[in-house]
């Protein structure tokens, strides 16, 4: 599994809105941070499935309510996070998620889950597990979790038998063909 990156505020310094637009499949969005956070995740999937994975057409279609590539072969999922938005691409189905590490009543949430957590890294690991999981759609076989750019938790679930995760920033088409 390879997983990239985007952080949007970097990404922006070099990339104006209608760059963007071209990514956003004219649709509405209800705020400005919104039509980024989606424009960079098409940013990203259009992109590396180009240069990296070869596919010629990278039209997407919803099936299932999940996107996919129409014409298949690699399977991506697609989470953000305040200003971080990111890819995994498998060739089995797989869910992402990231969540930005912040304190919370971790009694609370062990009573809501019926869980323990003894830190907070316990809980955004369950929770990013739950989310990915949710858009694999399918009971996990793997997943792989870290602490992400020292303040977020990064989750990626397949149906595989194992996960070997590589992640990599992603700061312009150019830069994955390094």
């Amino acid at each position: 599994m390879r997983i990239f990156y985007i952080d949007t505020d970097e990404f922006l310094k070099n990339h104006d809105y209608e760059f963007l637009r071209q990514y956003s499949e004219n649709r509405e969005f209800k705020s400005e941070k919104r039509l980024i956070q989606y424009s960079v995740g098409r940013y990203i999937v259009k992109t590396v499935a180009k240069e990296i994975f070869k596919i010629p057409d990278t039209a997407i279609i919803v099936e299932n309510e999940k996107p996919k590539f129409k014409s298949g072969g690699i399977y991506f999922s697609i989470s953000h996070c305040e200003n971080i938005v990111a890819a995994a691409f498998d060739t089995a189905e797989c869910g992402l998620d990231i969540e930005k590490i912040k304190p919370r009543d971790f009694n609370a949430l062990a009573e809501r889950y019926n869980k323990k957590f003894t830190s907070a890294e316990d809980f955004y690991r369950f929770w990013t597990e739950y989310e990915a999981e949710i858009k694999l759609g399918k009971s996990i076989t793997s997943k792989y979790s870290c602490i992400f750019l020292e303040t977020f938790m990064l989750t990626a679930v397949s149906e595989k038998e194992n996960i070997n995760a590589e992640i990599a920033l992603l700061t312009d088409c150019n830069e994955i063909l390094k």
